[in-house]
Parts: structure tokens; C-alpha cells; sequence
């Protein structure tokens, strides 16, 4: 018999799971749906089948659960499922948590010891043709564009070691997807990133591996024209330290970020190492280079409260609440300082990511303005920031409010940096349902445009994307 979930902030509230999935072929519009808007939105996010075997649990730890919006001649179809990784189906057929929270093997059940930890549960991208679910820990699992049946897990060929970024980096200048892979060989093995380019068609061209000082959790890296900067934060996995009574994922107290350049097309004899303060860095709004050096526009906070330290001593959100900072690179000195360009309260800033790795000035965010703990309580507004005039156009959902990632989403046709609209996931206070939010990309602060009503209460998640019908990587998929 299935069990209920035990009480935890990241199991109630917005991010109670429903543990359901849907499909509605026609879905209530209240406003209007803009004539140049068709195309697809995707989000992913944890939606956990079963309680853990812990009694704890981790927001990042919940199996994937995807959401496709198509969208078209002003109507909007939605459709909802769980990405079935081997983890997922393993533990359906034992009606229970068989994984450990994390993977972790120590807390495992032994029907699972040598099985792939896999939730897919973080990002959800178009490239080379296929629609992949992502997380860091494992390979990406392929996915029906229009259906989102699960297809399995995609190794490119053998290419592939064994995990893949849940934030790869796709430029539209050349189609190339540009990755990383953390924790390649495992808790106990030598600390290395994989680092691979792969054509637009899916092939990867390139692959080198690039030692790192310890088992980081590497949520992101940065990518410009022409160089790659990984950083490496004070955050690690120690499996040693678990099995002497400490946490298994901690911040470093004391301990340095560092961060390696090295040429886009280069290898580990390539990279140099330099340090900067202790930060906590996982999204990044846009990267470029620019008179000799590179600008990293980062949500990034002096601590974290999604993991206790090393002692097992945890911060509060508000210690450790997210700015908009820019960190400027001098390349030929390796050495870096760091601005703040908005002190908003801020989770997942966005740029027009048909600009990734070149200049732009548009951020599209959801920031918390009323809420004492954006994560768990929700990111209550959104936000667009203009990083060269400072100005400010954002919009309240209300307290108690949980809004999701911000997308912009070009019109069909769009050319210039921020033509069109952006769209996110909102649950309202206390409300049983949710919506989809589609604003004017320049006018956030008048309000949606028009809102898709969900009839159900959609478990806030992470990443998102949106991929218009004329863009070459939704022709590619579907």
C-alpha cells in the first residue's frame, strides 16, 4: 500500500506533490493569446513517487516530472508525465523508495546497489532532434516532443562517460550544445568534469576531461565566444564524511570559489585556476566576452541555505538570499571582482537565450518581494531588469504567491533582443489550480496579457524553456 508523505516544507504547501498526470487538448484562456505566439513550453521539476526511505527530503532529490504547453492559433493543449528512468521504474514495481535520498548508496536498498540514480528532474532542452530531461548526476533521457513518453537514456554514441550538466549551453550562432559533466567517476574516484561539444545535428566533436580540486556540486558553468570558465563553489559531495556522521552534500566554511578558464576548443593543459571569495553561484543570467575580458552576469549569494555546512549548521534563506551580481574576468590576469546590479531577492534570472554567449541587457526573473523564504513560501513576482539602465518592470502575483522560472518568448519573426513575450508557471495563495502566465516581454509590470488556466495545482519546479515554431531546434523535434 502507498504511503503518505511525511510533513516537510518542500512537501506541502505549493510543493505538496499531486502525483498525477494529465492531458487537456483545449485548456480555458482568460485575455487573449497573441496571433505571433506558437511554439512550446516545457518545464521540469520534482514530482516524487514515493515518501523517502530517510523520513528527510531535499527539494533537488523528486523525480522528474515534465509539462509541455503547445501553443497555437491562439489555443493551448498541456500535457503532463513523469520522465520513466529506470530509478522511477524500479521503485513503481516495489510500490516504495528503493534509492537512497540523492543516490546515495549507504541508504540504499540492495535490490538497487550498482542501478543508476537518475530523477531527470531539472532541465528540459530541444537540440540534435530530441527533447532531453536533465539532471547533473546522470545521462540525459530522451523524451517524445509531443507526448513526452519516455524513450531511455542517451549516451551519444558512447561519447557520453557517465553524466551530463542540467545546464548545457546551446549557441544559436553555430547550433553547437556545449556541456559539462561533474562527478564522472564517481563519489570515490578522482574529481574531474567532462567537457564536450557537440554538433547542431548531435554528434559530440569534442571531449576532454578536466581535473577539479574536489567533488563539487557544478550546477553551471560559463561559456562566451570563445572561451569556457568552470567554478568550482565552496559545495561538495563526501561520501567519507557521511559515513563519519557528517552530512553527505555540504558548504565549505573557509573555503575559496575557484574557477578554471580555458579556450572553448581546449583541454585540461589548457586551463588556468584562479580564486575568488566563497560564493554560491548555480544560475547565471548571460555570459560574453568584451575589451579582454569576460562578463558573467550570476544570481549569487555570500552563503547557502540549501545545504548545511561541513558541521552540519544550516543558514536561513534570508542569511543567504540571491543578488544580481556581475562578476567581470580579466583574462590575461586571471583574477576577478564582482558588482551588485540588482539586490532583488532572485532565483533564476534569464536572458533571450537566442543571445547566449553574446552581449544582452534584458533579464527576466522571478524574485521574491513579500515572502520570508522565497524557496519554500514561493517566489511571489517576476521581474524584467535591464542591466544597462537599471530599470526595474516587474509584477506581484501577490503574497503567498509562488511563481516559477520567467521565459522570454520571441513572436514568430522576432530579431531583436527581447521582441515578444515571456511566460511563467503561477500558483496563486491557497488557490486548488494553477496558471500560465503570458506577458508582454517589455511590459511585465501591466500584467499578463492572457492567462491559461491549469486545473490542477502544478508543484512548483525548476527550469524552463520555450521554442517557437520558427526556431530551428523546434523544426528539428517535431
Amino acid at each position: 500500500m502507498t504511503k503518505a508523505f511525511f510533513d516537510h516544507p518542500y512537501l506541502s504547501g505549493h510543493h505538496e506533490p499531486v502525483r498525477f498526470e494529465a492531458s487537456a487538448p483545449d485548456l480555458i484562456v482568460d485575455g487573449e493569446i497573441p496571433s505571433d505566439l506558437s511554439g512550446v513550453f516545457y518545464r521540469n521539476g520534482p514530482e516524487p513517487l514515493y515518501p523517502t526511505r530517510e523520513g528527510d527530503y531535499h527539494w533537488f532529490d523528486g523525480d522528474g516530472m515534465v509539462y509541455a504547453f503547445h501553443i497555437a492559433d491562439g489555443r493551448v493543449s498541456m500535457t503532463n508525465r513523469w520522465v520513466r528512468t529506470e530509478k522511477f521504474e524500479l521503485e513503481k514495481a516495489a510500490g516504495k523508495r528503493l534509492f537512497g535520498m540523492f543516490g546515495n548508496p549507504m541508504t540504499s536498498d540492495p535490490s538497487v546497489q550498482g542501478k543508476t540514480y537518475n530523477t531527470a528532474n531539472t532541465n528540459i532542452i530541444l537540440h540534435g532532434g530530441k527533447l532531453l530531461a536533465l539532471m547533473e548526476g546522470a545521462r540525459p533521457v530522451v523524451m517524445g516532443p509531443h507526448d513526452l513518453g519516455t524513450i531511455g537514456e542517451h549516451d551519444y554514441g558512447g561519447k557520453i562517460a557517465t553524466t551530463f550538466s542540467a545546464h548545457p549551453k546551446v549557441d544559436y550562432a553555430t547550433g553547437e550544445l556545449i556541456n559539462i559533466g561533474a562527478m564522472i567517476n564517481g563519489y570515490m574516484g578522482p574529481a574531474e568534469l567532462q567537457y564536450t561539444i557537440t554538433t547542431r545535428e548531435g554528434v559530440v566533436r569534442h571531449a576532454v576531461n578536466i581535473p577539479v580540486p574536489h567533488m563539487a556540486l557544478v550546477h553551471t558553468f560559463f561559456l562566451t565566444e570563445n572561451w569556457v570558465v568552470f567554478p568550482i563553489i565552496p559545495i561538495d559531495s563526501d561520501l567519507q564524511r557521511f559515513m563519519k556522521g557528517g552530512p553527505m552534500t555540504a558548504w565549505n566554511n573557509g573555503r575559496p570559489t575557484k574557477l578554471a578558464i580555458m579556450p572553448r576548443e581546449g583541454s585540461a593543459e589548457d586551463v588556468r585556476w584562479f580564486e575568488f571569495d566563497p560564493r554560491h553561484m548555480f544560475h547565471e543570467l548571460n555570459v560574453w566576452e568584451e575589451n579582454g575580458g569576460i562578463f558573467a552576469d550570476v544570481a549569487a549569494a555570500n552563503g547557502t541555505a540549501l545545504f548545511p555546512d561541513q558541521d552540519g549548521n544550516r543558514l536561513t534563506h534570508g542569511d543567504t538570499q540571491q543578488s544580481l551580481r556581475r562578476w567581470t574576468i580579466d583574462i590575461a590576469s586571471a583574477s576577478m571582482k564582482e558588482e551588485v546590479l540588482n539586490d532583488r531577492d532572485i532565483q533564476f534570472p534569464r536572458p533571450d537565450d537566442r543571445l547566449m554567449t553574446r552581449k544582452t541587457r534584458h533579464s527576466f526573473a522571478n524574485i521574491n518581494l513579500k515572502s520570508r523564504d522565497g524557496r519554500v513560501e514561493g517566489m511571489d513576482a517576476v521581474l524584467r531588469f535591464d542591466t544597462e539602465s537599471g530599470h526595474e518592470d516587474f509584477y506581484h502575483f501577490g503574497a503567498g504567491s509562488a511563481a516559477g522560472e520567467l521565459v522570454f518568448a520571441p513572436r514568430i519573426g522576432a530579431a531583436d533582443e527581447a521582441d515578444g513575450y515571456a511566460m511563467s508557471i503561477v500558483h496563486r495563495a491557497n488557490a486548488p489550480a494553477s496558471e500560465l502566465a503570458i506577458f508582454a516581454a517589455k511590459d511585465i509590470a501591466a500584467g499578463p496579457l492572457a492567462t491559461v488556466r491549469i486545473p490542477f495545482r502544478v508543484p512548483s519546479g525548476f527550469h524552463c524553456n520555450y521554442y517557437s515554431a520558427d526556431n530551428p531546434l523546434y523544426q528539428e523535434a517535431m
